[in-house]
């Protein structure tokens, strides 16, 4: 048994036992994936001439943190990123180690890492966030699942070679419709919300597309830098950010998607 097949064989049973737990633990578990997290996207430009504007960082997570454990309205995410800009912009005017692009890479880290994660905490929350915080999970696993198997047996045009070489059109579409499948399973368990099939597979699409726009984004950073993943914490996997790229990306998508349905 190779050492992915390992990691996944732990990890995912943890991961599982945190959401299913929800409250303060489910919490606690976001909390410390995002962290590893930023670490990780810190660490990726650390030998670049553009620094990430590590004492920003560390404020911000902190001040999160204690909102998190306030239960803060999510509409504070939107405080975050203004203080975040304001100081990540004041900055590099003082110390000359940073730069206006430290800034950037500093409320992005934010927004992508902090906020983003923030987001899975509030569908968690929400009603029947018990069931709809795996659609955060699924979509983006059969998303990649079905990609790689397609892509693997069927693909032939490459999708965007110059950011991740091994990905194809085939796959991607097959990826869209794994994404499809797997909500539409989810679904068969879920009755009792007030979710149609036309308006479950609008969300899948939807998420397949926006999944593997975090997976090449992801791609995208680490071909800057020069690295192959984030981090080793999962081995055979790489790093927390390496493993929830896509779920990053969709989990925006299903809260806000949840919300203007009203389910």
């Amino acid at each position: 048994m190779n050492t992915r097949v390992i990691s996944a064989i732990v990890a995912i049973p943890i991961l599982i036992l945190f959401t299913i737990a929800g409250g303060y633990i489910f919490k606690a578990g976001v909390m410390a994936l995002t962290a590893i997290a930023l670490y990780e996207y810190i660490s990726a430009y650390k030998n670049t001439n553009s620094k990430v504007i590590t004492p920003v960082i560390i404020l911000v997570y902190f001040l999160n943190f204690i909102l998190v454990f306030l239960n803060y309205d999510f509409e504070l995410n939107l405080l975050l990123i203004i203080f975040t800009t304001l100081l990540s912009m004041s900055v590099p005017i003082f110390n000359k180690k940073y730069n206006v692009i430290s800034s950037a890479l500093s409320v992005i880290g934010v927004l992508y890492i902090i906020v983003f994660f923030n987001t899975l905490i509030q569908i968690r929350i929400n009603n029947y966030g018990n069931r709809l915080i795996w659609l955060t999970y699924i979509v983006p696993w059969a998303c990649d699942t079905f990609a790689y198997y397609t892509g693997k047996f069927f693909g032939k045009r490459k999708l965007c070679p110059d950011v991740s070489p091994k990905k194809t059109v085939e796959g991607s579409i097959g990826g869209i419709l794994g994404s499809i499948v797997g909500s539409i399973i989810w679904l068969s368990f879920n009755r009792e919300i007030n979710i149609s099939v036309a308006s479950i597979m609008l969300l899948a699409i939807m998420g397949g597309i926006i999944s593997q726009i975090g997976d090449l984004s992801a791609s995208l950073i680490k071909r800057h830098v020069g690295i192959k993943d984030y981090g080793n914490i999962m081995p055979g996997h790489g790093g927390v950010l390496d493993r929830f790229d896509s779920i990053l990306f969709v989990a925006p998508l299903v809260y806000y998607y949840i919300e203007i349905m009203k389910f």
